[in-house]
């Protein structure tokens, strides 16, 4: 019966026994030491410690892009952000990059790629899509691709 009451004054002893915990530049006490008082060792624990690393640039908005549209300086990075709002169905940036496609802005001038961004726009309710889809289809399309388009359509 008394070896329970061992183990717990042996696990006790070695507690207290056991050297006294030294804080680390990282913990809130050292930091604020360092801040309100720092010494030799504070300098060396920041010359050790592992750079931040480097912070990703947030994605430019929609309406910095769609400014760099008017100004025909869209870079790659506009262009990736704006494809990845298209594929989550945002409408604002379908028209955008239906608009890039059919003029070439950021890239090589592809009607049928903006034929199907129109389409697209028009089924999320972008005001004008159908009509400039439909435009696009009669001016913009050769014969072979209105006949692609109208077969790609009726397949669905």
């Amino acid at each position: 019966m008394q070896r329970p009451y061992l183990a717990l004054a042996a696990a006790a002893f070695a507690v207290l026994a056991a050297p006294p915990a030294h804080a680390q530049f990282y913990d809130l006490d050292g930091a604020y030491r360092c801040l309100t008082t720092p010494d030799d060792s504070c300098q060396q624990a920041q010359r050790e410690r592992p750079p931040e690393p480097p912070q990703k640039p947030a994605p430019p908005s929609l309406n910095e892009i769609i400014a760099r549209v008017r100004a025909k300086t869209l870079d790659a990075r506009d262009l990736e952000t704006l494809q990845k709002d298209a594929a989550a169905n945002e409408p604002r940036a379908v028209e955008v990059l239906a608009w890039c496609k059919l003029n070439g802005i950021g890239g090589p001038a592809d009607a049928k790629a903006a034929f199907w961004l129109y389409r697209q726009a028009a089924a999320l309710g972008v005001a004008n899509a159908r009509r400039n889809q439909i435009a696009i289809y009669e001016t913009r399309l050769t014969p072979d691709e209105r006949q692609e388009v109208l077969l790609r359509e009726n397949a669905r």
